[in-house]
């Protein structure tokens, strides 16, 4: 033992003014407990830890403090290993105390540390400093940051090796952020270097830091590829700076496959799942291990079968990655169903999602059903910073959302998305919608059904969110779809709000064409289509009927055309001018070939707004043909003594009808009628 404490002294001088605080688990040193020596530190004392494993949660809250195994006074890598730091899934393995400073920790495996919050295996805390030295850290989850989380101070980083580690939202190996007030500054050893790997997170698998004041360089000797995307590593700058995150990369850890991937319930993810024989189990494996790019968009085919954590152990969030299609067997016939982390609260810092992309683009969803278990702040589809999602015969179900929306995307202005046949329905929330999509959605939806949704928020003094929120940029048009049945407890909201978000000078154009409006509730209004920069709204052979509402229909403002549409509700205004007052943003509204209740009246204008109401437009009653359910798409066709019938614009072409008709004055009656020569 004196030869021992000899070589100590020799290799680290410094201690030889410190006390050293020996930790054994067989009592012959100074302590059994790491913690406990800790505790007993004063600045500049050393902790050493002999080979064994503890349980325990460490917390480090006096400066100049060092805690090492004997890998730092022997250089025997072996001492890392059977030097272990478990932290029983029940908090991190190590935390640095805020304002903390001058800590070093060497030669330790710290493992099974959980954080509801941030820093699974280690969190350092703001204003604090750190170095470590020769660590694994492994096997840890968080909410952000399984392996790391570095919180607003400076962290040094020199042969530490983070590998199969999880977080929940953000940064599965490291992550970092800071508070107003404190900054990062993480430095990588580019000689001793560090090795990040084969972590899974909802984004960022490996690395995500947000809030960056400066470039960064990152010294590696294993990564997960050797060419990092937005998928494992995300570097988000502060405000409008645009700070980078370079990367210096020995080794790959693996090699994505440039084929088509299969999952199936019951594969296995040691599979190679390159074919229906030998398909891998969970959809986030596949996606990690897919290659894609622009030039070959490859495919995650999910075979027949329910996936959820329970069944199966699915991993969610299942992260998308850019030019990766998933798709399923059928919307009868696959099933994703999602639930909370059993160790992380449900809706602990976020919500419960199935599938999320942050970063990512030209992702595409199609031929399954979503749904979610077990949460009452769930999400089926959620997309961060620039993303857009693709989504073809897609059905959403069952899902309760919170304060968010069943699908929740922050669009990529410069992508349009592309939705067809797309079915959310059966939705009660709190405060949140079917659909929540902001900053620049763009493109086509079309044959998309959302029905059945009740948001039960209530305030005297805030408005609710609309069940369908979307801020679009440049032509975002609406064809062949449904929105019904969607209702608000509240008293000052609308159930669809559709409005601009380019700048003044580029008109927005919103496009509906074959689209029923049907059996919505809400005391604010129904509908309301509006932006502050003069927009081009066209609706075209639409329903608006059975709309219950002390306000408004449709609310629109801009060049607004209507035509072959109907409008038969329950509301004090069938159609109501917005009345914006900036110069130049006067609306013109021209109705033609359509049918309003209670004619000119139904209209509610505003002062310096031009209406433009042909002699074409009829009121009255329009006959629907009716039946035993509201939602029979039949119900709000014309019956055969429709005063609608033969009074729509002859110009069928170009309009795409449905093989039956949603009401709007039943043009496809017309053209049967027209070819058989019995035009009216």
């Amino acid at each position: 033992m004196k030869k021992l404490i000899y070589i100590i002294l020799l290799t680290l001088p410094c201690l030889a003014y410190s006390i050293m605080h020996r930790v054994i688990q067989d009592g012959s040193g100074d302590y059994t407990l790491i913690q406990a020596a800790l505790d007993a530190c004063s600045p500049g004392d050393t902790v050493l830890v002999y080979p064994g494993r503890y349980y325990e949660n460490l917390i480090i809250q006096t400066n100049e403090i060092s805690l090492i195994s004997l890998e730092a006074i022997t250089g025997i890598e072996a001492y890392i290993d059977s030097t272990i730091v478990d932290g029983t899934m029940t908090n991190p393995c190590l935390r640095v105390y805020q304002a903390t400073t001058d800590i070093y920790i060497r030669g330790l495996s710290l493992t099974n540390g959980l954080n509801i919050g941030s820093g699974g295996g280690i969190l350092v805390s703001s204003g604090s400093s750190s170095t470590m030295m020769n660590c694994k850290v492994f096997g840890n989850t968080a909410s952000f940051g399984g392996g790391i989380k570095c919180n607003g101070s400076t962290l040094s980083l020199s042969g530490v090796s983070i590998f199969e580690n999880y977080a929940l939202i953000f940064g599965g190996g490291f992550g970092a952020s800071a508070a107003t007030g404190y900054v990062n500054n993480i430095i990588f050893d580019p000689i001793n270097r560090c090795s990040i790997y084969n972590n899974r997170s909802g984004s960022g698998q490996d690395i995500y830091i947000q809030n960056a004041y400066s470039d960064l360089t990152i010294y590696l000797d294993t990564f997960s590829v050797i060419e990092p995307t937005t998928y494992y590593a995300i570097y988000l700058s502060q405000g409008l700076n645009n700070y980078e995150m370079q990367f210096d990369i020995q080794n790959a850890h693996h090699q994505e496959i440039d084929s088509d991937l299969f999952v199936s319930p019951e594969g296995d993810d040691a599979n190679d799942g390159l074919s229906p024989a030998a398909p891998l189990k969970t959809i986030h494996e596949a996606i990690y291990r897919i290659a894609a790019d622009s030039l070959s968009q490859n495919t995650v085919h999910l075979l027949p079968g329910t996936y959820s954590r329970t069944d199966n152990n699915q991993v969610f969030p299942i992260a998308l990655k850019s030019w990766t299609i998933v798709q399923g067997s059928g919307m009868d016939n696959t099933e994703v169903i999602g639930s909370p982390h059993p160790l992380i609260p449900a809706g602990y810092g976020s919500y419960d999602t199935v599938f999320r992309s942050h970063t990512q683009h030209n992702q595409l969803l199609s031929d399954l059903s979503i749904s979610t278990t077990d949460t009452d702040n769930g999400c089926a589809i959620s997309g961060f910073r620039e993303t857009n999602i693709d989504l073809s015969n897609l059905r959403i179900s069952g899902v309760r959302p919170d304060y968010v929306a069943v699908v929740n995307l922050w669009m990529d202005k410069d992508y349009d998305i592309v939705w067809d046949n797309v079915i959310i329905e059966n939705i009660v929330t709190a405060n949140g919608g079917l659909l929540s999509a902001n900053d620049a959605m763009s493109g086509r939806i079309s044959n998309s059904i959302f029905r059945n949704a009740t948001s039960t928020f209530v305030s005297g003094s805030v408005s609710s969110n609309a069940l369908v929120s979307i801020q679009a940029d440049r032509e975002l048009s609406f064809d062949n779809c449904e929105f019904s049945n969607l209702t608000m407890s509240d008293d000052n909201s609308v159930t669809v709000a559709i409005s601009g978000v380019q700048f003044p000078q580029q008109s927005n154009n919103f496009n509906f064409n074959n689209c029923l409006f049907s059996n919505n509730t809400s005391q604010g209004g129904i509908v309301g289509i509006s932006s502050g920069n003069n927009p081009i709204v066209s609706i075209t052979n639409c329903t608006f009927s059975g709309n219950q509402s002390d306000g408004y229909n449709l609310m629109v403002n801009g060049n607004v055309d209507i035509t072959n549409s109907i409008f038969y509700n329950d509301t004090s205004s069938q159609i109501r001018v917005n009345p914006y007052s900036a110069e130049g943003w006067e609306t013109t509204l021209s109705i033609d070939h359509s049918f309003i209740k209670n004619g000119y009246a139904g209209i509610q204008q505003a002062a310096g707004n031009t209406i433009n109401y042909s002699d074409s437009n009829i009121s009255g009653n329009p006959l629907f043909l009716g039946g035993d359910s509201i939602h029979d798409p039949l119900y709000y066709s014309l019956s055969a003594l429709s005063p609608c019938i033969n009074s729509g614009t002859p110009d069928t072409l170009g309009l795409n009808l449905l093989p039956y008709d949603l009401g709007t004055f039943c043009l496809m009656i017309w053209r049967v009628t027209r070819e058989s020569g019995k035009v009216g």
